[in-house]
């Protein structure tokens, strides 16, 4: 079967790499960035590449599967333009990790019955092809989200996809999915972009002498692709927005114990430790 990647990134980079090793697929991209093409090419993890999303309206591409592995903008853009495609024996899917903006596109076209969305839920604070690697998805989870109208021969062909990249597979509704990942993802990278900020601020230029491993690890996040982070913050700002009022809350009460209720702020680390060990 032919696979289309549009978007040779961390993403579409370690999907080529991982499928490449198998008989069973094509490999075919489409990127901006020559580069990237020209890298995946040399190290053979796709067998060709595309001039233009135009170039799908061929016949040879029938019941092929194009993957959209872009920042979620890019994403929007690139499933209007594919429209042509749409109700259609070729499948549709994506890698973003928001959802309703793009969903909100399909009932602009009265739910085509080919597109199904995909949430790997893995990566790196690297970005680009030449960090990915193959294996990236082995034994982490993938979000599919469809609407009801999707035949079920896209969604088999979504979900073996995924399968053959040794994923486990949810299945979730586009709003609850935005709503989940606000808290579980968008907000820690919100912590983490402001609690640098704030260490910014910080008259002590030697700061980071003096911090522990933990701390760095948490920054790391900091290091993602910032175009991404843009996109996914404004694609999900209603969900985030109610994340980060929830923080503010509890900043607010640790700051109150932390001023003055000694004993409660013990108790409430305590309950907090036994959560944090019961749950994660």
């Amino acid at each position: 079967m032919k696979i289309i990647i549009v978007g040779l990134g961390l993403i579409g980079g370690s999907i080529a790499k991982t499928l490449s090793t198998s008989s069973s697929y094509q490999i075919l991209a489409l990127d901006s960035n020559k580069n990237s093409i020209n890298n995946a090419l040399d190290n053979q993890s796709i067998h060709g590449s595309l001039s233009s999303l135009d170039d799908l309206r061929a016949d040879e591409y029938e019941d092929s599967l194009v993957i959209i592995a872009t920042p979620p903008a890019v994403t929007a853009d690139v499933l209007r333009s594919l429209n042509f495609l749409f109700n259609s024996s070729i499948t549709i899917t994506d890698t973003t990790s928001t959802k309703s903006f793009l969903n909100n596109i399909l009932q602009e076209f009265n739910f085509p019955t080919n597109v199904i969305f995909s949430h790997p839920v893995a990566g790196s604070h690297l970005s680009g092809e030449n960090n990915s690697t193959p294996e990236l998805f082995n034994g982490k989870s993938t979000i599919l989200s469809h609407h009801n109208s999707v035949l079920p021969m896209h969604i088999d062909r979504v979900a073996n996809l995924w399968g053959a990249l040794g994923s486990k597979i949810t299945v979730l509704d586009s709003d609850l999915h935005d709503q989940i990942f606000a808290y579980s993802s968008h907000l820690p990278h919100v912590v983490a972009y402001a609690l640098l900020n704030t260490l910014k601020e910080v008259d002590e230029d030697d700061l980071s002498v003096f911090s522990g491993g933990g701390l760095g690890e948490f920054l790391r996040l900091v290091s993602s692709s910032p175009e991404m982070w843009t996109d996914i913050f404004l694609t999900n700002q209603k969900n985030i927005s109610i994340a980060i009022d929830g923080l503010i809350r509890n900043l607010v009460t640790f700051k109150d114990k932390i001023e003055g209720n000694p004993e409660s702020l013990q108790a409430l680390l305590n309950e907090l430790k036994d959560y944090k060990e019961s749950n994660y």
